[in-house]
């Protein structure tokens, strides 16, 4: 795992961990071609969802990170 990815894991946790009455769902897109990446956050009901995904018009498909919590 790369120094990008791990950054953005734990912007992920940060942003997940600071709101624990709402579920979110942030999913990174990346452009396979240049490899440029898009945050999107959204509100939604259940669990926090942590996806990173391939950017439109690329294969379909995407890969659920684990979220974990911790008390502090």
């Amino acid at each position: 795992m790369g120094w990008s990815t791990r950054a953005l894991l734990a912007l992920a946790c940060m942003v997940v961990g600071h709101s624990p009455a709402a579920a979110a769902t942030i999913i990174i897109l990346t452009d396979p071609m240049t490899l440029d990446r898009r945050m999107v956050v959204m509100e939604t009901p259940g669990r926090d969802r942590f996806l990173l995904c391939n950017a439109p018009p690329a294969v379909a498909g995407c890969r659920e990170v684990p979220v974990t919590r911790r008390k502090r």
